[in-house]
């Protein structure tokens, strides 16, 4: 199977390509505030570096957050028009989930997922090794931060680049290169779903308090 997936929950949007298990690319952008303008040629020199068509592409996973209000409508937006255009399923994948499977299988701790929210706040779930879900995403005071990956036990594992700003000991931090949710992540968790189970909606445990952008028209739209 070649899945696109599609990430754009934090300021670091980010798009794979995987066939299967293997990623066969995997490019990033950490403009602020720029999705709507780098995703879409992103995905056009993706493929182009794989020599893929976009014909080649089978399913489409996008990042449904917690995160940034308008980076997660422009993600789920793109992926919903390309899917369309495609006749392709589109699959959404929560955006702590795939941060927390980032995490290597050899650690056998549960996971906890954390986000800046800013506003004093963080966007906290937690997930088992197996990817059971242990608490649903939520946005708490980060004064509450401790107190929430205390909950998971000594043996819980943190990841998500806003942990360290925590006090909670340096050997409850997951040091490895993804400290953001990441397409390659989301594009993996896509690859055993049902369609119908996972819904590209988005998840915002908050309001907005933003103004969309207009996105710039798709270079998928009109057949060569």
């Amino acid at each position: 199977m070649r899945l696109l997936g599609i990430e754009t929950s934090t300021t670091r949007g980010s798009i794979a390509l995987l066939e299967d298990e293997l990623v066969v690319c995997r490019l990033e952008h950490a403009e602020p505030s720029a999705h709507a303008e780098r995703i879409l040629p992103l995905i056009a020199r993706a493929l182009e570096q794989v020599g893929w068509s976009r014909d080649d592409l089978q399913r489409i996973a996008v990042g449904t957050g917690p995160g940034s209000f308008v980076g997660l409508r422009v993600g789920i937006a793109l992926a919903q028009g390309l899917g369309l255009g495609l006749g392709i399923p589109v699959l959404g994948i929560g955006s702590l989930r795939a941060l927390a499977a980032a995490v290597p299988n050899s650690v056998t701790g549960p996971r906890v997922a954390l986000l800046d929210a800013r506003r004093d706040e963080l966007f906290a779930a937690a997930y088992a090794a197996d990817g059971t879900e242990l608490a649903a995403p939520d946005a708490l005071p980060r004064a509450q931060g401790e107190i929430f990956v205390a909950r998971f036990g000594p043996n819980a594992v943190v990841v998500g680049e806003v942990a360290r700003s925590l006090d909670l000991g340096a050997d409850r931090l997951w040091s490895g290169e993804r400290d953001y949710p990441s397409a390659e992540h989301t594009a993996r968790l896509a690859r055993a779903l049902d369609p119908e189970q996972a819904p590209p909606l988005p998840l915002y445990c908050r309001g907005p308090g933003a103004t969309l952008p207009n996105l710039p028209p798709s270079p998928f739209g009109s057949q060569p």
